[in-house]
């Protein structure tokens, strides 16, 4: 029986076409691959290591500005040394804290009085503030109703016109008027005259230097000065 539908009959050909190489088609190699070196390590930053040294030491502005440097190089560069750079801003802070505190106390405790006494020959003019009992002292200004701020003070040995013998403050409170001032004032610099002389000496006197209303709410503070009928040198308390 005739097959109705017949099959075409083509020339067969070799699978493998001439032209193509064989597996793996000529690719790249496996590697490695030559001209591409590997990329070094990132290593620590220098500004980091700067910027922790400085800290410690105190050079806090060189030490913040290297630690911030470092940071953002760090950032860029995926370099090490985050740490370090920290490390060198906290210890820059430390030494602002601390320099912050020394001037606190400087401003606190600077007003302590470290002037020689005039028995130790400390000389020149002196704030009535920093006045104390045994202070010698020259001249003082202040009869035409001045302020008096300076009093000059000289060694007990030379001659001088009075005496520091008592420094005291006036209760607080509102201003009581100057009269009130003045009169607590001589009430006790006068007591207080009788227990620093050695001897009573009927010839020695003595004045006040007293706060005014203006300075009243810093400075509530009296120093009695005593004196006699001439200059003379030595102590009192001699």
């Amino acid at each position: 029986m005739t097959d109705p539908f017949p099959q075409p009959s083509y020339p067969v050909q070799n699978a493998q076409a001439p032209g193509y190489p064989p597996p793996p088609y000529g690719g790249m190699p496996a590697g490695p691959y030559p001209g591409l070196a590997a990329p070094p390590p990132a290593g620590t930053n220098g500004f980091a290591i700067a910027s922790l040294i400085l800290g410690l030491l105190g050079g806090v502005l060189l030490s913040v500005i290297f630690g911030i440097v470092a940071l953002g190089q760090i950032r860029r560069r995926g370099q090490g040394g985050r740490g370090l750079a920290i490390g060198g801003l906290v210890a820059s802070g430390c030494w602002v804290l601390l320099i912050a505190a020394g001037v606190t106390l400087a401003i606190v405790f600077g007003d302590t009085d470290t002037r020689p006494s005039a028995a130790d020959g400390g000389t020149g003019p002196v704030s009535v503030t920093r006045l104390h009992p045994g202070d010698c002292v020259g001249k003082v200004s202040g009869d035409d109703g001045t302020p008096v701020e300076d009093v000059p003070v000289l060694p007990c040995t030379t001659l001088h016109e009075g005496e520091v013998f008592a420094v005291f403050d006036l209760p607080a409170g509102p201003w009581p008027g100057e009269r009130q001032v003045e009169t607590q004032a001589e009430k006790r610099c006068k007591a207080e005259l009788g227990k620093y002389l050695k001897t009573p000496d009927d010839t020695v006197d003595f004045y006040t230097l007293q706060p005014l209303r203006e300075s009243w709410a810093d400075d509530r503070g009296v120093t009695c000065v005593a004196t006699g009928p001439a200059p003379r040198t030595g102590s009192l308390r001699d």
